[in-house]
């Protein structure tokens, strides 16, 4: 029953991982340090994303491709650089953007602009060589999902909100862990059970064959024991 069970579940995590999430390889320096080019990020699939949320998106203009950017602000916001300290803000509250390039400013460019319906203001982390709404202007991209982990050479890192917009109340601090994170960790946990579950049968097979082995060698079960001398008289 065990193995079927494992089956089932290394089944359904796999299937939740297909219809839930994708993965990328990011090719450009535009997301460094959080993102840097070859590493491998997956996507939870939705066209929910928040202030904060490192997104990948489709555009039509300049190119026709796939982009992963941060969002700064929704339809609606005022977002504007910079404040006297040089900050971005977004309805007049400043980010304090620690995922920002080291050595980079928020912004070089200065604007001040009104996100329209149905469009988003996006920036690189990596603000002297990203190419985004900075020059392009709120952009009319198509949300291909939201990225919730970063895979490189062994390690990952999950993506959280940043706490600049926590604490300003400009994002809520998180939506659980994706379904596609699930999906992930319950397929390598069934595989994982179900490799130990072979090594098991394995063993148990070779410790039968062994014992089968013994059993067919020896004798037919009478044991014999060395006569005993008679009994000396003296």
């Amino acid at each position: 029953m065990l193995p079927g069970v494992t089956v089932l579940a290394l089944a359904g995590g796999v299937t939740t991982v297909l219809t839930t999430g994708r993965a990328f390889t990011e090719p450009s320096m535009s997301m460094a340090n959080t993102i840097r080019p070859g590493e491998v990020v997956v996507v939870a699939r939705t066209t929910q994303v928040h202030r904060g949320d490192v997104i990948v998106e489709q555009q039509t203009s300049p190119a026709l491709g796939d982009y992963v950017r941060r969002v700064i602000g929704l339809p609606g916001d005022h977002v504007a650089c910079c404040d006297a300290r040089g900050r971005i803000t977004v309805n007049g509250k400043p980010l304090n953007e620690s995922y920002v390039y080291p050595g980079d400013v928020p912004s070089e460019v200065r604007f001040k602009v009104t996100v329209p319906k149905g469009h988003l203001w996006l920036l690189g982390d990596h603000r002297r060589v990203s190419y985004d709404s900075r020059e392009l202007g709120p952009l009319a991209v198509r949300v291909v999902g939201r990225v919730v982990l970063v895979l490189w050479a062994g390690h990952d890192v999950l993506l959280r909100t940043p706490e600049t917009f926590v604490a300003d109340g400009l994002a809520p601090a998180g939506d659980g862990t994706p379904p596609a994170l699930v999906g992930a960790e319950v397929s390598i946990l069934a595989w994982l059970l179900l490799i130990a579950l072979v090594i098991a049968g394995i063993v148990c097979y070779v410790i039968g064959r062994i014992r089968r082995r013994r059993k067919r060698d020896s004798p037919s079960g009478v044991v014999c024991r060395p006569a005993m001398p008679p009994p000396s008289r003296e």
